[in-house]
């Protein structure tokens, strides 16, 4: 039987259902028809031009990508147009655009995890589980939520910890290609014990208040605005800010393993973009 986008879609929302993304969110098979039969698939963080060449030099009927290429409201579809240009591409080449966003964020796949395994946090639990009382019926489900939060064996001083952790980052399997750890910053006393660690990959500065009003003493994220940091070091917690693309870059070789494990998609062949890279320069 043929593998259709429809099928990967299926697979993707049976460990990250749609339902789980936020309402602001767009998340889902934006580009191309459910039917179509894929042979092989690109995954990627980002949908740039770069990656859809990289996409048909591959072969490849369907990009599966973390971050949407329609978020804000496209007005039309003109070359001249430098939002559309991802979308024509696609259609152009006949490349299938396959969205899982903040429902990946909140799933098993989530970079936080990577991360917090990477780390060794022990009691490593979800930080920030969603309000069921607000949440209707028909989209309540298994246990979810933003980033994760736990405890070193024992306590580190940050300046320590933090470049053992960039080692450790550079030299695992987390990321499925090796990025260079570029646009990385630390905020805190270097001298600063750490024992209680909060991870949430992304954009994780709105993330700040409840790190401190639950005691980490380290909150890892990225896109941390300069008044956040402050707040952070005010209250009397260090921030390590990995960039946005870094702190999300694991869920590619988390997506690419659960994909290829899949019996269903044996048939096919899968590929993390190489092409998708941190876009700071250092």
């Amino acid at each position: 039987m043929a593998v259709t986008v429809g099928l990967v879609a299926q697979i993707i929302e049976r460990i990250a259902p749609k339902s789980w993304a936020e309402d602001w969110d767009n998340v889902g098979l934006l580009v191309g028809s459910g039917s179509a039969p894929i042979e092989r698939l690109l995954i990627t963080l980002d949908g740039t031009l770069e990656v859809v060449e990289e996409a048909k030099a591959f072969g490849a009927q369907l990009i599966v990508a973390h971050h949407p290429i329609i978020f804000r409201p496209l007005k039309n579809l003109r070359a001249d147009n430098a939002a559309a240009q991802v979308p024509l591409r696609l259609l152009q080449h006949s490349i299938g655009y396959y969205t899982a966003h903040t429902n990946l964020d909140q799933s098993p796949l989530s970079s936080s995890r990577a991360l917090g395994e990477l780390l060794g946090l022990r009691e490593m639990k979800i930080f920030d589980e969603p309000e069921y009382d607000l949440i209707p019926i028909q989209k309540r489900g298994e246990a979810r939520g933003y980033g994760v939060s736990g405890y070193l064996t024992q306590p580190e001083k940050l300046g320590v910890l933090w470049k053992n952790f960039l080692e450790r980052l550079d030299q695992s399997g987390v990321y499925a290609h090796p990025y260079k750890l570029s646009g990385v910053r630390l905020a805190g006393s270097l001298e600063k014990d750490v024992r209680k660690v909060a991870i949430v990959n992304g954009s994780g500065g709105r993330f700040v208040p409840k790190a401190l009003f639950k005691g980490a003493d380290l909150l890892i994220t990225g896109d941390v605005d300069h008044h956040a940091v402050l707040d952070a070091l005010e209250g009397g917690m260090a921030v390590g800010d990995l960039g946005h693309f870094l702190s999300e870059a694991p869920m590619l070789q988390a997506l690419y393993q659960y994909l290829s494990a899949e019996k269903a998609l044996q048939g096919i062949e899968i590929r993390v973009s190489l092409t998708n890279q941190p876009p700071w320069l250092v």
